[in-house]
């Protein structure tokens, strides 16, 4: 029984099925909630590909362990050179939430002396008085509503103008100043040759203030932009997700609820653009950032009522074909291998369907990619089966950079020169930088809330080589579990200058750390159990079926 062939039936590939009452040896598992699932099957994958990559490793150090057996396979050549990153969803204000280019203040200009009755300023600056003082002054005294009022206007020029309030106006009455802006008068008294004055501009543009309520007033006044509807009690949905919205709020109050809603989005006020910056906190094409159904008229005072959205971008493994320059010389068609052909389309499938497509054939083999070498690796399932490989006019494997034909089982070369040195450290790097990714929070949607069963075979596995210190170093291997090293993503790492000059010069040193003289322990060893474990561990959590098959059982 072949490793590879031994880690299918651990991990169960595309053949695992269901746990049943029947399943001997295992117990049926509840079924995991949402999130939980996605970072086991997350950690599942991982597993998988650690599992791989210290096999290479043991091979290209010509280690023999209780798990090897070497089986036919073809290898990408050279990495594919494909662009791994994933983008997210983002959606921003159209404009700045205010845009006016000219501005005042305050809102509400305060009288030097006793008047009781407040003026409130509105309306936006059209630039007719420059960048100066508007002064306004009580020329006839009295109660606003009772008696008949009057206000004079000096403006910047010196040119004034007379306003009169008279007991019959309607309280609420605009009263126009001739520039954009207005004025009203509240509730109460004024006293003659009492003063106030307000500043306009005509080279400073208006801003928002995020932490004033959206429905204040005078001094209180958010400063939306003004012409758009007022915000009233109401609500929107975001993402499905119904966000309520009340004239006390704040810009920020509406900015935590979402972000503290299920919508699956995180959104900034951006002071220096004044605008709000959505992202989905989800990766990818497909999550994306809508809204709907705002009764509120906040959409529109924010300018999102007409914005676009950017849509996230997939890692090119799983964009389709076509998209992607790595596989421009692909065709549609049918690759064969063993004799079955599997079909592709080059405008509907990615990399990581068409894998997926010939684990599930029956071609007897297991196709998996690389992210850190960005290599291809097809291998067959049973040591004394054929791998013939064949792109049957597509160039799908040229592409892959792998070579067609038939392929037969490798041999194991030995010795550690230079180059091999420098295989076994890229070998090691991939590794350890994988057994990192697993022991990163910010790898798991629960952060560290369901990493405890894979984990925990492995901080054993790596105290037995490395010791019980916080952090140690073997070779230029290096080991460190503290908090900051995890969140970095450095719980282990090589020194590859101290690895390699490690394996050229004590090259059987560095070999019994990496595998005992008996093949019971070792790093390797270890790691290689800890990952068997760990993946025993995921797969019973996900309720998978599967069993390992030790080749000295």
């Amino acid at each position: 029984m072949s490793v590879i062939q031994g880690l299918n039936n651990l991990a169960g590939a595309t053949r695992i099925g269901r746990t049943s009452e029947a399943t001997q040896g295992l117990k049926p598992f509840l079924p995991v909630d949402d999130l939980s699932g996605i970072d086991f099957r997350r950690a599942r994958t991982r597993l998988i590909s650690l599992y791989a990559q210290l096999e290479e490793l043991a091979e290209l150090a010509n280690i023999s362990t209780r798990f090897k057996l070497d089986l036919p396979d073809a290898r990408s050549s050279n990495g594919l050179g494909l662009d791994l990153s994933s983008l997210a969803a983002t959606l921003n204000s159209s404009e700045e939430i205010n845009a006016s280019p000219m501005s005042f203040s305050p809102f509400g200009p305060e009288w030097d002396g006793s008047s009781t009755a407040e003026l409130t300023i509105g309306g936006e600056y059209d630039g007719a008085n420059g960048s100066g003082t508007l002064e306004f002054e009580v020329r006839r005294a009295g109660v606003h509503g009772v008696d008949d009022l009057r206000i004079r206007v000096t403006e910047p020029n010196g040119d004034r103008r007379n306003y009169n309030v008279r007991d019959h106006h309607d309280p609420d009455r605009q009263y126009d100043l001739q520039n954009g802006l207005y004025f009203t008068l509240g509730p109460g008294a004024l006293v003659r040759r009492e003063t106030t004055s307000v500043q306009v501009f005509d080279n400073v543009g208006a801003v928002v203030n995020p932490d004033n309520p959206l429905g204040g007033i005078r001094n209180s006044n958010p400063n939306l932009q003004f012409g758009t509807p007022g915000v009233v009690d109401g609500s929107f949905d975001l993402n499905g997700q119904n966000i309520n919205v009340s004239t006390a709020d704040t810009i920020n109050d509406v900015i935590d609820r979402i972000n503290l809603s299920s919508a699956g989005v995180t959104a900034t006020f951006n002071a220096g653009t004044e605008q709000i910056d959505f992202i989905q906190n989800t990766t990818g094409s497909v999550p994306t950032i809508d809204f709907a159904n705002d009764t509120s008229n906040l959409l529109q005072a924010l300018k999102l009522s007409s914005a676009t959205v950017t849509p996230g971008v997939d890692p090119e493994d799983e964009q389709v074909l076509d998209d992607v320059a790595a596989f421009s010389s692909v065709v549609s068609g049918d690759i064969d291998i063993n004799g079955n052909l599997i079909s592709i389309d080059t405008s509907a499938d990615s990399l990581a369907a068409i894998l997926d497509r010939i684990n599930n054939s029956g071609a007897d083999v297991i196709a998996s990619f690389d992210s850190n070498t960005q290599k291809v690796v097809i291998e067959a399932q049973n040591a004394a089966s054929e791998l013939i490989i064949d792109s049957n006019g597509t160039g799908f494997f040229g592409a892959l950079n792998i070579v067609e034909g038939r392929v037969d089982p490798e041999a194991l070369s030995s010795g550690l020169s230079r180059s091999r040195s420098y295989a076994i450290a890229d070998a090691a790097t991939a590794a350890f930088a994988q057994l990192s990714s697993l022991f990163r929070d910010s790898t798991f949607v629960g952060r560290g809330e369901n990493t405890g069963q894979f984990r925990t075979p492995f901080e054993s596995s790596l105290r037995a080589s490395f010791g019980e210190d916080i952090r140690g170093e073997l070779f230029g291997l290096v080991y460190d579990s503290s908090t900051n090293a995890r969140r970095r993503g450095d719980y282990t790492t090589i020194d590859r200058q101290a690895l390699t000059q490690n394996l050229q010069l004590r090259g059987d040193a560095v070999k019994d750390v990496l595998i005992n003289a008996d093949g019971t322990g070792g790093l390797v060893h270890d790691l290689l159990r800890a990952t068997r474990q760990a993946l025993v561990g995921v797969n019973q959590a996900l309720g998978l079926s599967g069993t390992f098959v030790d080749t000295f059982a």
